[in-house]
């Protein structure tokens, strides 16, 4: 068949527009489909790829956190550890920039809080002996991009991470 008895009266068709369309359309199930997938995978929240462990040289501090999370999102961060001698410990977080995140609630609440500089201080008095001591920070990150962030208990060794804001 030619092209001319193909052509619709009235109408004037471009076959170079149609096809980028149809390529485009194309395009485009692939990407959304790439990106439902990414979504359920957990790069954008908690899920498979978002969701870290990570443990301190001495093993005595463990964070399980979200890597990836959005902009004004509250996002779940568990530190566990052991309280081998009773008495007081004091968790610090320190952010490259003291609002990139905005402490919202903290299980068991803390004797004391407070910051210096870019250092955010938790203060437990009076622990008891036991094997692993969990506190749940819930924050919700004020500003988009990647943040670092190195996490102590007492002077033990630190654990440094990492965390993707997206907008």
């Amino acid at each position: 068949m030619k092209r001319e008895n193909e052509k619709l009266p009235g109408i004037d068709e471009s076959y170079r527009l149609l096809t980028f369309e149809y390529a485009f359309r194309q395009v485009g199930f692939i990407v959304l489909l790439g990106v439902i997938v990414a979504a359920i995978a957990g790069l954008f929240s908690s899920g498979m790829v978002s969701d870290k462990v990570k443990t301190n040289s001495a093993k005595s501090l463990t964070i399980n956190y979200e890597r990836f999370g959005r902009r004004e999102t509250e996002t779940r961060m568990q530190l566990v550890f052991p309280v081998q001698t009773e008495g007081k410990y004091v968790l610090s977080m320190t952010s490259e920039n003291s609002d990139v995140y905005e402490p919202d609630s903290i299980w068991p609440q803390p004797d004391t809080m407070f910051s210096h500089g870019k250092t955010l201080f938790f203060v437990y008095n009076n622990l008891k002996k036991s094997d692993c001591f969990s506190v749940l920070f819930f924050t919700t990150p004020t500003r988009a991009g990647k943040w670092n962030t190195v996490i102590r208990v007492n002077s033990e060794p630190e654990i440094n991470i990492w965390q993707f804001i997206y907008p």
